[in-house]
């Protein structure tokens, strides 16, 4: 998956640095002490669901952001970002005859769909490739408002009442293109992890279920002053 996502990357890049529309600049550009806003949407894949359980309507994610550069290659980014989630899991039970050690354990399952409006706040390294191309790393936390959960079949042994608002964790790379002065377009991919749905006992203690999302972003940002 991530092999395919970075083919798409490198090819979609090669159209836009090979089009004749954009109003392109030979200079280097440096954008440091400047704010960019932008737009972005994408793909979204729930890696938290089981494959049983991963439905068409986890198509498209969407956000919208602003990013200032305090140096040449080293920015800081706030987002708002649109998604749906879940996360599928299932652990079977045990039981043992006894003895020196109890393994006896209930199963643990339960299915969890949702949606989020996330807020992602990144710091970025931005490094040259060649001219006005580069590369990236990003990473930061998140605070996450959930918009729709929907919990089904979860085992008597877990309360399906977890929070709706709820602090996470991104990271990314990818790679940011300046066509000139004012405009800037980027393509990346980014991880972004949320909140326990579930738990079950393990031999170390808790296992919790993550949601966890896998998004590819292509989007465009602009700088409005001179």
């Amino acid at each position: 998956m991530l092999r395919i996502k970075i083919k798409i990357i490198i090819i979609i890049l090669v159209c836009l640095l090979q089009n004749k529309f954009f109003s392109q600049t030979n200079s280097i550009i440096n954008p440091k002490g400047k704010w960019y806003f932008g737009i972005e949407i994408g793909s979204n894949d729930v890696s938290s669901l089981m494959e049983s359980n991963s439905k068409s309507y986890f198509p498209l994610q969407a956000g919208i952001g602003a990013e200032y550069y305090f140096s040449r290659h080293w920015s800081l980014s706030s987002r708002i970002k649109y998604y749906e989630t879940g996360v599928s899991f299932y652990k079977p039970g045990q039981s043992s005859s006894g003895g020196f050690l109890n393994l006896d354990s209930d199963p643990y399952y339960g299915t969890f769909y949702g949606a989020v409006v996330s807020i992602p706040i990144d710091i970025k390294w931005e490094f040259r490739i060649y001219k006005n191309l580069g590369g990236s790393l990003k990473i930061g936390p998140t605070y996450n408002f959930e918009t729709k959960s929907l919990y089904y079949n979860y085992s008597p042994n877990l309360s399906p009442d977890y929070p709706k608002q709820y602090a996470g964790f991104n990271s990314g790379f990818g790679l940011n293109y300046f066509i000139n002065k004012k405009v800037s377009v980027f393509i990346d991919v980014e991880s972004f992890s949320g909140a326990s749905k579930g738990d079950s006992d393990g031999l170390l203690g808790k296992n919790e279920y993550l949601t966890q999302n896998n998004l590819t972003n292509f989007g465009i940002k602009y700088n409005f002053k001179n």
